[in-house]
C-alpha cells in the first residue's frame, strides 16, 4: 500500500485519522522505505520544534502587553470576545462527548428512522429485524454484508460497504452506508449483528460525516489496520471466519 506526501505528512503531524494511523503503522511493518521516509519526516519535524517552540513560549514584552491592554480597554464594544467565549465553551463541551455519548444518541436517531420507514418485522425491504433481543440485518443490508465486496461494489446497491476488519471481539465486521441508515454489522454465527447505528443519508457532507464517526467507532473496535481486497475475498469465501 501506498501513500501521498500529504497523507505522510499528516501522519507526523498527528493529523490523520485512526483508522489511517493504522493503515500506515501496518503498512511500515513490511515496508522499510516508508518506515524510514517516516522516520526522517519525523526528525525534520523534532528538528525544526526544538528550534522555534522556544520563541513562542517566550514571554510577551511589557511594552507590547501595555499596549494590547490599551487598545482592549479603548475598545468600548466587547460583545465580540463575550460570544467568541461562549462558543469556544460550547465546543468545548461537544468536543468532551466522546464516541460511545455520540454514537448511542446517534444510534436512536437511526434506529427510529428506520423503525419509522420499515418497521423492525424483517420484511423484505427492512434493513433490521429484532432476534433475541439482539438488532440483526435484514433484506439488502444483510445480502450486501455477506456478498458484497469493498473493491466491487454494484451501482445499484442501497448499501455501500467500507471497512473490513477483526475486532478485538475476534468477530470479523464491516462498515456501511445507506440512505436512511449507516453502521457496523459484525458476523455472529450466521447472522450480521448490529455494533453501532449512525443515520444515513444522500447528501455529500452529510454521508461523509458519518462515515467519518463510523470510521472512529471501527479503529476502537479493530485489532489490526482494515483487510485488504485480497483478504477480504478469502474471509467471503470462507463464511467470514
Amino acid at each position: 500500500m501506498t501513500f501521498d506526501e500529504a497523507t505522510i505528512m499528516a501522519y507526523v503531524d498527528g493529523e490523520c485519522d485512526a483508522v489511517t494511523v493504522k493503515r500506515i503503522e501496518k503498512a511500515m511493518e513490511t515496508d522499510p522505505a516508508l518506515a524510514k521516509q517516516i522516520e526522517q519526516e519525523q526528525a525534520l519535524r523534532d528538528k525544526l520544534s526544538a528550534h522555534y517552540d522556544p520563541v513562542a513560549e517566550e514571554a510577551v514584552p511589557d511594552r507590547l502587553t501595555a499596549m494590547l491592554n490599551a487598545s482592549a480597554a479603548s475598545n468600548v464594544d466587547s460583545s465580540f470576545t463575550v460570544r467568541k467565549a461562549e462558543q469556544d465553551e460550547s465546543k468545548q463541551r461537544r468536543r468532551s462527548m466522546g464516541i460511545a455519548q455520540w454514537g448511542a444518541m446517534a444510534a436512536t436517531l437511526a434506529l427510529g428512522v428506520v423503525v419509522g420507514q420499515y418497521g423492525l418485522g424483517g420484511g423484505s425491504d427492512a434493513p433490521f429485524a429484532q432476534q433475541d433481543g439482539a438488532l440483526v440485518a435484514s433484506g439488502p443490508l444483510e445480502d450486501a454484508l455477506e456478498t458484497q465486496l469493498a473493491s466491487m461494489q454494484p451501482d445499484d446497491s442501497d448499501y455501500r460497504i467500507g471497512l473490513t476488519f477483526r475486532a478485538k471481539t475476534g468477530n470479523i465486521c464491516r462498515s456501511f452506508t445507506g440512505e436512511a441508515v449507516s453502521g457496523i454489522g459484525c458476523r455472529d454465527g450466521q447472522q450480521w449483528k448490529m455494533h453501532s447505528t449512525l443515520p444515513g443519508g444522500t447528501e455529500g457532507d452529510y454521508r461523509q460525516a458519518s462515515s467519518s464517526k463510523i470510521n472512529a467507532i471501527a479503529a476502537e473496535m479493530m485489532v489490526d489496520a482494515p483487510v485488504d481486497a485480497d483478504t477480504e475475498r478469502k474471509l467471503l469465501e470462507t463464511g467470514w471466519k
